[in-house]
């Protein structure tokens, strides 16, 4: 063999080690980034954020929260009120007043939306409310086609559900426990 031959071997083993280097590697990265690869993020705590939900009422103390959650809530400054983060996108915050608390979760928008909701329906809602008709929690998932709300906020007075489109905008209204349970307030962001 000639020092040409050995020059264009070696350039060769060099170039196929390299394109067999960088396809590893893309597919390493392509694993790491692709969403059905990874596993579900871990919950910080007892329960995920909507069982959470269900679990906290207004009338609990402190104490009580934070055994439900599964770890302590962190103050926040300068009110009476605590947040547990749960995951990196979820949390609960329970704000006190007059020993009452009323509690809000901030939820994973593409965890809970859904590609059936339509915001044409939420405005023509929103219309029946302006002009008088009010709907409980279940004529409104009634109106909804059937889709159950997420609920966001538990005060001792009212709950507030939520509904995200498959766009991200989100649908919510408030329940009013005064009012026989009616919707008092809705919005669409």
């Amino acid at each position: 063999m000639n020092k040409k031959s050995i020059i264009i071997i070696v350039a060769i083993i060099l170039l196929v080690g390299i394109v067999v280097v960088g396809m590893s590697m893309s597919g390493k990265d392509k694993n790491e980034n692709d969403p059905a690869e990874q596993e579900q993020e871990q919950v910080k705590g007892n329960y995920d954020v909507e069982e959470c939900m269900k679990r906290i009422e207004p009338t609990m103390q402190l104490e009580e929260v934070n055994e439900i959650i599964g770890f302590e809530g962190e103050k926040k400054e300068g009110k009476d009120a605590y947040v547990w983060q749960l995951t990196d996108k979820t949390k609960i915050e329970v704000e006190y007043k007059d020993g009452l608390g009323t509690i809000t979760a901030t939820m994973d928008k593409d965890k809970i939306k859904d590609d059936k909701l339509k915001i044409s329906i939420c405005y023509g809602i929103q219309n029946s409310l302006r002009s008088g008709t009010s709907f409980t929690y279940e004529e409104m998932v009634q109106e909804l086609e059937g889709i159950e709300g997420h609920l966001a906020t538990k005060a001792p007075t009212f709950k507030r559900y939520i509904w995200v489109n498959k766009d991200k905008q989100t649908f919510e209204a408030s329940f009013s426990d005064s009012a026989n349970g009616k919707c008092s307030i809705t919005s669409i962001q």
